[in-house]
């Protein structure tokens, strides 16, 4: 079996993480997953594009059952399409799409943050001040995959940290599907430090138990990328 890996964004990650694969896990559909799954996020496997058993066979090497296994697994966590008789496909993304997913990131986002309220904050901002400090470590050094995974770990300590399961579950999912349009927007619009910016404001926010304005600060940022997002998938 041969296995081609793409360049890690972040030496170690593991694979489960959201960024690219570096480590073998358990089984070869997980590795396979965690493949195919940063590909299709990057974009180079573009909206619409077909995912034929026989091709990635052809290229990574491994068996038919594991590939089938993995899109499966892409199929539920909403990264793929399937239609009988065209098989298996990258999502796709209307302007109206994109425009509701950004206002349904924002309600959640909203909704993950007041879920804060009442808990103990010193360890998740210990959490999140590590994580933003290995953003600016891969802004600096121009990984732009690396930074773009780091700023989901940001995000996901959060929606773990608050135990509400509900949340939780419908958050990962739509984050998930989202991954794409918002890797296209950080590329169309270059990496900046904005994210950071807007991270260092939300850790200063937890420090003085400021919920409301950490929700506040979370609901705007989204909002205001909505626009740009949209437009990038075709005239309104």
């Amino acid at each position: 079996m041969v296995v081609r890996i793409q360049s890690p964004g972040e030496e170690g990650r593991k694979a489960n993480a959201s960024g690219p694969p570096t480590v073998l896990p358990t089984t070869l559909s997980n590795h396979l997953l965690q493949l195919l799954r940063w590909r299709i996020i990057t974009g180079e496997f573009a909206p619409g594009q077909a995912l034929r058993e026989q091709d990635i066979e052809k290229e990574i090497g491994s068996s038919r059952g594991p590939i089938r296994e993995s899109l499966r697994m892409l199929l539920q966590n909403g990264l793929v399409e399937y239609q009988e008789r065209r098989g298996f496909r990258v999502r796709t993304y209307s302007v109206a799409d994109v425009l509701n997913l950004y206002d349904l990131r924002a309600s959640l986002e909203g909704l993950v943050m007041a879920s804060l309220a009442g808990r103990p904050l010193e360890p998740l901002i210990a959490e999140l001040e590590a994580s933003n400090r290995a953003m600016e470590s891969h802004f600096r050094a121009g990984d732009i995959e690396s930074y773009f995974a780091e700023n989901q770990v940001f995000h996901d300590r959060i929606i773990a940290y608050t135990q509400n399961r509900p949340v939780s579950e419908v958050m990962v999912y739509v984050n998930e599907i989202s991954l794409p349009v918002r890797y296209r927007l950080m590329k169309a619009t270059l990496m900046t430090r904005r994210s950071i910016e807007y991270h260092e404001r939300i850790i200063s926010h937890l420090k003085s138990n400021q919920i409301d304005k950490a929700r506040r600060e979370t609901e705007e940022h989204i909002l205001v990328n909505k626009e740009k997002a949209a437009a990038l998938y075709g005239e309104r």
